[in-house]
């Protein structure tokens, strides 16, 4: 069995972490603060002081970071990955981050004669703690051979894409509709909800319609309490998630030559929605943001 390490314990890596624990695997997990990663004790994992601990004590070791700034400290910093022993050591890093971020990662790896692979997840906290994460996998085919079995605890579906920046691009890809999403249902619901029609009703009529997205139905109980005015509801993937990885996926078009344009128009409704507070919101409220800036004017 191998020793597995995961470098991050926010709202993903600790739901991995529980995963494989369920799993029967051996698991330590580093968090920067220190607080958050002993919430996974009484789960029954291990905990290294620091990042060099956990690379030195541990076979596979996965990443789950929320931005570009978390990723530099993980492995450009100090007290980082770059100044560990990578001999027999496999990186896995999960972030959804560039392409051009991800080689760059890569390159520190292998540079340290580690073997990295680019597995970027598609799915929330539940599908996480459920092992039905969607992997995009890049990077060395014969490395993925050795880990696939360990990937396939967390994921349900893990799709080998080729070269690593792959898996990067993938991902970028496959979030961009729903980025997009969350402030289509809402300039939708707004022509039902300014004709007269009760914004419940408007919203079971969506979700039970090709007006829907996949995992809109999940969100239905969080968006009527936010069209109501509820507070402390739960979040997923917020508001902020959801600029930075718009953000990531506009460089990634221009680089192309491609500017867009529909993704640009939404990623204005989400500055708005940040500037006025709406940041630690769940990005399926971006809907209801919209819909109420729609009925205001």
């Amino acid at each position: 069995m191998a020793k597995i390490g995961i470098c991050g314990t926010g709202k993903m890596g600790s739901e991995i972490a529980k995963r494989l624990i369920d799993c029967k695997q051996e698991v330590t997990v580093w968090n920067r603060t220190k607080s958050k990663a002993e919430l996974l004790i009484s789960d029954g994992v291990n905990i290294a002081v620091n990042i060099p601990e956990l690379v030195n004590n541990n076979d596979i070791i996965f990443n789950i970071m929320g931005d570009d700034l978390a990723l530099d400290y993980i492995y450009n910093s100090k007290e980082g990955i770059n100044n560990c022993d990578l001999s027999n050591k496999i990186i896995i890093e999960l972030s959804t981050t560039s392409v051009n971020k991800i080689k760059s990662i890569s390159k520190i790896i292998t540079d340290l004669d580690g073997s990295f692979i680019e597995c970027p997840v598609g799915g929330s906290t539940k599908p996480a703690r459920d092992g039905n994460l969607f992997g995009l996998v890049g990077g060395d085919k014969k490395t993925f051979d050795k880990i696939e079995h360990i990937l396939k605890l967390i994921c349900r579906r893990c799709e080998y894409l080729g070269e690593i920046g792959k898996g990067a691009s993938m991902k970028l890809a496959i979030n961009l509709p729903l980025m997009v999403y969350w402030q289509a249902l809402g300039e939708a619901m707004s022509i039902a909800t300014n004709s007269g029609i009760k914004f419940d009703q408007a919203l079971d009529i969506m979700i039970d319609s090709s007006g829907a997205a996949k995992v809109a139905h999940l969100k239905v109980k969080t968006i009527i309490q936010a069209m109501n005015n509820e507070t402390n509801l739960s979040s997923t993937f917020n508001a902020s998630s959801s600029l930075k990885d718009m953000t990531l996926m506009l460089e990634e078009g221009k680089k192309f030559g491609n500017e867009l344009n529909v993704l640009n128009s939404a990623k204005s409704y989400v500055e708005e929605a940040i500037n006025d507070g709406w940041s630690e919101h769940d990005a399926s409220l971006l809907s209801v943001y919209v819909n109420k800036k729609h009925l205001r004017q």
